[in-house]
């Protein structure tokens, strides 16, 4: 159960750190306030092969910001401040009698921090590049495995690429994440292309991230909150409502549509946002 529960967390994440090529401008920001879930019966195995399990639940709410120091440098936070974790009862299909009870788990999850270095600015094409750092401060220990947190200090630099055109833009990047207590390292990627409708007050978005491990560590899979080895290819696709020039409404829907170690089941995200400017 703990593979499963590091599973799912780890494919939240990338929703959250992916702030596209751009830094913010100078005195500038992004805040958002989101509230995600998932409910999975299914997972990809180490084969990548759909198998059952006991319906498990995630429901994260969390805090997402970045803010423009200069007009290259921006600061990026995710802070999930109430994680719940949810594993249903199990209930005898002809006496009726529950079999395993219901379990659940309420904690704060990993704070990652990230700092965003504009390479390129004020071009056609722009480019940048960024530090995330992922701080152990959530629960590595839940007895049950309703973990919400990986108790390590992870490091990922990522490298990312943008263009505007017109009403439309596109967005993609690569990156390593260096893994630490004998998890393997992990390459990871995302592409992104969106279009402004109605006077720019709807922002229509698809995205794709993955991720293959180097499969370079010593770690068991259920270890800790990331399992091991895990890889995913993940599309989303996002819209967001402008209310006025700071204040909107943002509807996300994504999930792993192959992969090892991780859930098929899809994740759904509503959140506020205010942009600074």
């Amino acid at each position: 159960m703990e593979k499963l529960t590091i599973a799912l967390l780890l494919l939240l994440l990338p929703l959250f750190l992916t702030a596209g090529a751009w830094p913010q401008p100078k005195f500038g920001g992004y805040f958002k306030l989101d509230h995600t879930f998932i409910l999975a019966r299914d997972f990809y195995n180490p084969k990548g092969d759909i198998e059952p399990l006991r319906t498990l639940g995630n429901y994260s709410t969390s805090l997402y910001g970045e803010f423009g120091f200069t007009r290259r440098l921006t600061g990026i936070a995710y802070v999930p401040f109430w994680v719940r974790n949810t594993l249903n009862e199990t209930v005898g299909n002809q006496s009726g009698n529950v079999i395993e009870p219901g379990r659940t788990n309420d904690a704060f999850g990993d704070i990652d921090l990230g700092i965003k270095y504009g390479i390129l600015v004020n071009t056609p094409v722009v480019l940048s590049a960024t530090l995330t750092l992922g701080l152990p401060t959530g629960d590595p220990d839940n007895e049950d495995g309703l973990l919400t947190g990986d108790g390590e200090f992870n490091q990922l630099l990522r490298l990312e690429a943008g263009a505007g055109l017109g009403k439309a833009w596109v967005s993609g990047g690569m990156g390593f994440n260096n893994r630490t207590n004998g998890f393997s390292d992990e390459f990871r990627f995302n592409f992104e292309i969106g279009y402004k409708l109605l006077n720019e007050r709807l922002l229509l978005i698809a995205k794709l991230d993955g991720v293959e491990s180097f499969g370079n560590g010593n770690a068991m899979e259920g270890n800790a909150l990331f399992s091991n080895n895990l890889e995913y290819i993940s599309p989303q696709v996002e819209a967001a409502w402008k209310l006025n020039d700071k204040w909107g409404l943002a509807y996300r829907i994504g999930g792993a549509v192959s992969g090892q170690n991780v859930l098929a089941a899809p994740s759904h995200s509503f959140g506020v946002f205010f942009e600074l400017r």
